[in-house]
């Protein structure tokens, strides 16, 4: 596989990474199975493999679920740009998997389909949080007339999309005496989403550039592609 061919198959089909093993305890990720393997040089066609070639399942979508926190890059993508440390957009999706999201323009709500700037970005059910939210929907959807959340009430450090998601969410929390602070949403479910689509990044980069990225298990020395 070329490298062109690669990045091709890669524009059309984000979710296709591929892992197997074949002669030794590495693993192999593609996103097509080569001709040969990329550790032995082996004709894969006539041999068996240790592992079966298996889907990696994708953290990034283009369709939100209804009731999520959807997250994505300030700038750029994650496929193509993020990196630890750099800024995020977050919002809320309701009922009806429609985005409403505030910041310099004030809010606004569309659907993922209809909204260009909602491509590869995370989406993170409520649920993984220990709390029911109730109305949700009638919160957003006031949140729209609220002056708060006018586009020149927007302020990057002390009013913005954070901001407007913590107080969505204590708005509809159905125990009013507890509320939720940026720092606790954090530790508990955006950090650890980020960490792992960090570490699936560095595999598609990687099979991004090279056409397959070989890592090793604990019994098996440092390889490289």
């Amino acid at each position: 596989m070329t490298r062109k061919q690669n990045k091709n198959i890669m524009s059309t089909s984000s979710d296709s990474l591929l892992c197997f093993q074949h002669c030794e305890k590495v693993n192999i990720f593609c996103f097509m199975v080569p001709y040969n393997c990329p550790k032995c040089r082996s004709d894969l066609s006539g041999t068996d493999m240790a592992i079966p070639p298996f889907r990696i399942p994708n953290p990034l979508t283009c369709e939100p679920n209804n009731f999520s926190l959807v997250i994505k890059p300030t700038f750029g993508s994650f496929i193509r740009d993020f990196k630890r440390g750099d800024l995020l957009h977050i919002a809320l999706s309701n009922s009806k998997s429609i985005i409403f999201e505030f910041n310099e323009n004030g809010i606004s709500s569309s659907s993922a389909s209809s909204h260009l700037n909602w491509t590869n970005f995370l989406c993170i059910s409520l649920s993984a949080l220990p709390y029911r939210f109730e109305d949700l929907d009638e919160i957003l959807e006031t949140t729209k007339v609220m002056d708060i959340w006018a586009a020149e009430r927007y302020d990057d450090l002390h009013n913005n999309c954070f901001d407007y998601v913590i107080s969505v969410l204590n708005a509809s929390l159905q125990n009013s005496s507890f509320k939720l602070t940026k720092l606790q949403l954090t530790q508990d479910v955006i950090s650890p989403a980020i960490n792992k689509t960090i570490r699936l990044l560095s595999i598609i980069r990687n099979v991004l550039d090279n056409g397959f990225f070989l890592q090793r298990t604990l019994a098996e020395p440092a390889v490289s592609s």
